[in-house]
């Protein structure tokens, strides 16, 4: 009696098993992914996934940062690290500077956009403004300073033709900050936050910190209108005083779609942009998404972003991506504006560091950003020159599973695999801790089958088996190389699975 009992719950636990959507069997199987529904903040709706999509699918940029800071070639943080007048860094714009001199006569947009395809990248990044406040475009904005008045060049513009010449997506990073600007670290005029340039409090600053803000958006209206279709806007600097967070100084710059009739800091309506259909001036994403309907942007404005950013070049670690989309950003080497380090293989990320990064942002559905900081006269080192192209060989025949995948269906352990798939086709891919020469899979579904097994990228003997409990298992003979991806080919479809595509 007790044994028919046992064997009756037994058989109807697998029953209600097999019965729930999204749950495995007793053999494990694929398990649906959650999706990324898109949230609201501030007025303003996160794109949908049809217009994110891009980003993963294109998988690895290049972002670069140039400005000023290249001539003293000690960052892009130089200007505050050092704490350098406002009158003193202009000097940087003129050959009065001598050796420090942002002289740009070797820039060549097309030959950063080449280079960018032959690394693997498919979209591009170009810092239009950093915090030093010196734009690379062509702002009208009153005590602007541009790249167009001391060399008569739009950078932007040539930037944003080269790309999409060469076919790759178009970024623009913009700060939000100017340390031009005294009012940025004394925003109320009524209490000035710690400085390096001893600004005291100063009831002016309230006042000086509002011209900043439109500043801020007088420019974003022309970075959104001249320079033709943008995909992408990186922010940067939203805190204020270089403190707190970008969503704790919202207040100040108003990011969502509107902006407040009673807000301290009031942007002139001369500078300001109406909706249509209300009538109330925009905000600073209501104003984006005016002129660029389809821009995808990450939080750094204070308002939630499209995707996520992570920053730096900590290694990436856990589960699958799937609630949001998530970019990794990060230097070749040391600083992200240009400085003698760039010049240095020894002190670039390593060939093997950058196969592994790209690895690990496939296989948790991720996007890769890599910065390179021209040097002053607009030339990318021949060290980071190398390392790209290098990247670009070893990518190329490894495309399939690259780009347009998405990661999962199982999520991967640290170090040692993960998987990616597209359609019917599995890609395991084998990091530096996996040492083993075989390799079993998660049980699939049932009436999935393995039908191809093979190296992604190299040539080599697969061999391949499945059980009775779904569990695929391969092997392959040994190969000096941190990465090693396969593709395990089903009779069917990974069904089943929901995405955030």
């Amino acid at each position: 009696m007790k044994l028919n009992f046992l064997l009756i719950f037994f058989v109807f636990s697998v029953l209600q098993v097999k019965s729930q959507p999204g749950k495995s069997d007793i053999y494990g199987g694929i398990h649906s992914l959650p999706k990324r529904i898109p949230a609201s903040q501030y007025g303003l709706v996160q794109q949908p996934n049809d217009k994110v999509k891009w980003l993963l699918d294109a998988r690895f940029g290049m972002f670069i940062h140039w400005g000023l800071y290249a001539g003293p070639a000690r960052g892009e943080w130089y200007m505050e690290n050092a704490a350098v007048p406002v009158y003193k860094y202009r000097e940087l714009a003129y050959p009065s500077s001598g050796d420090e001199y942002f002289e740009a006569d070797k820039f060549d947009a097309g030959a950063w956009a080449a280079l960018a395809k032959k690394a693997g990248m498919r979209y591009m990044c170009l810092t239009a403004m950093h915090h030093d406040g010196y734009a690379l475009f062509d702002s009208r904005y009153m005590n602007s300073f541009t790249s167009k008045q001391t060399l008569n060049r739009d950078f932007v513009k040539e930037y944003t033709d080269a790309c999409r010449k060469a076919g790759l997506k178009v970024g623009l990073y913009k700060t939000l900050i100017n340390w031009r600007y005294p009012g940025y670290f004394d925003v109320t005029g009524t209490d000035a936050k710690k400085n390096r340039w001893n600004y005291a409090t100063d009831p002016s600053h309230k006042e000086n910190a509002r011209l900043m803000k439109e500043g801020l958006y007088a420019d974003t209206k022309t970075l959104m209108t001249n320079y033709g279709k943008i995909d992408m806007i990186f922010w940067d600097g939203g805190w204020l005083a270089q403190q707190g967070t970008d969503a704790d100084a919202a207040y100040f710059w108003e990011p969502g779609k509107f902006l407040s009739p009673t807000n301290p800091w009031p942007v002139n309506p001369y500078f300001q942009d109406i909706d249509s259909a209300s009538g109330k001036p925009l905000g600073l994403m209501g104003l984006v998404r005016k002129y660029q309907p389809d821009i995808i942007v990450n939080p750094r404005s204070g308002w939630m972003g499209d995707f996520q950013s992570e920053e730096g070049s900590a290694p990436i670690t856990g589960p699958v991506r799937t609630k949001e989309i998530w970019q990794k950003c990060m230097t070749m080497g040391g600083a992200w504006g240009y400085t003698r380090a760039m010049e240095d293989t020894n002190q670039l990320i390593s060939f093997a560091g950058i196969k592994r990064m790209i690895a690990d942002v496939t296989i948790r559905n991720m996007s890769l950003l890599l910065n390179v900081g021209p040097d002053r006269h607009g030339v990318i080192s021949n060290a980071i020159t190398h390392l790209l192209e290098e990247t670009g060989a070893w990518l190329s025949p490894r495309a399939e599973a690259i780009y347009g995948t998405f990661g999962g269906p199982w999520d991967p352990k640290d170090g040692q695999f993960g998987f990616a798939y597209r359609d019917s086709t599995i890609y395991v891919f084998l990091l530096d801790d996996f040492k083993k020469n075989t390799f079993t899979l998660p049980a699939v579904n049932p009436g999935q089958r393995i039908i191809r097994a093979y190296e992604v990228g190299r040539s080599s003997k697969i061999s391949f088996s499945q059980d009775h409990k779904r569990e695929i298992r391969i092997s392959f003979p040994p190969a000096d190389d941190n990465i090693r991806i396969f593709a395990i080919v089903l009779n069917r479809n990974v069904s089943g699975l929901t995405s955030s595509k």
